[in-house]
């Protein structure tokens, strides 16, 4: 006799997440391809620090980024996640200010929140990636990095 007959089986919930991802796990897929590798958070991390020849292939894709897949986002909406950016003092409050980035993207109208999206990933991943509160070269990279977004948006908006 099957003992399991009128037992009722646990859903399996982790079978809804293989088949759905995410919008954040889009982004990053979308992230990974557009800069042709999985460790771009390190380039953000190096920005100031890569060598002459990366530096110039990641500011390359740094350019065509913002000119293909954050045109549509308006200067005032990259500028305030340049000023959190800026403003945080340390890791620690970068840290502290993902959730406000994900606040920026989840008030976006389905128009833009793809763009949005992807500009609060590449900058999300990249602070999680600093390796200590003290990590003041990735820090200084990341408020670098979102400047030039911020000067790449500007100039290609013109």
């Amino acid at each position: 006799m099957n003992m399991s007959a009128g037992r009722r089986q646990a859903p399996n919930y982790h079978q809804n997440y293989e088949k759905e991802s995410s919008p954040e796990e889009h982004w990053r897929k979308t992230l990974q391809e557009f800069f042709k590798t999985a460790d771009y958070p390190e380039k953000v991390l190096q920005f100031e620090r890569m060598g002459m020849e990366d530096f110039k292939i990641f500011n390359q894709q740094l350019k065509d980024f913002i000119r293909e897949r954050v045109k549509s986002v308006n200067s005032t909406k990259l500028r305030k996640i340049f000023e959190i950016i800026k403003n945080a003092k340390d890791g620690r409050e970068l840290l502290l200010a993902i959730p406000r980035l994900a606040y920026i993207v989840g008030r976006e109208d389905k128009v833009n929140k793809d763009s949005v999206g992807l500009v609060i990933t590449l900058l999300s991943d990249s602070i999680l990636s600093l390796q200590s509160n003290e990590d003041r070269a990735g820090y200084k990279g990341i408020q670098k990095c979102a400047e030039a977004m911020v000067a790449y948006h500007k100039y290609y908006n013109k």
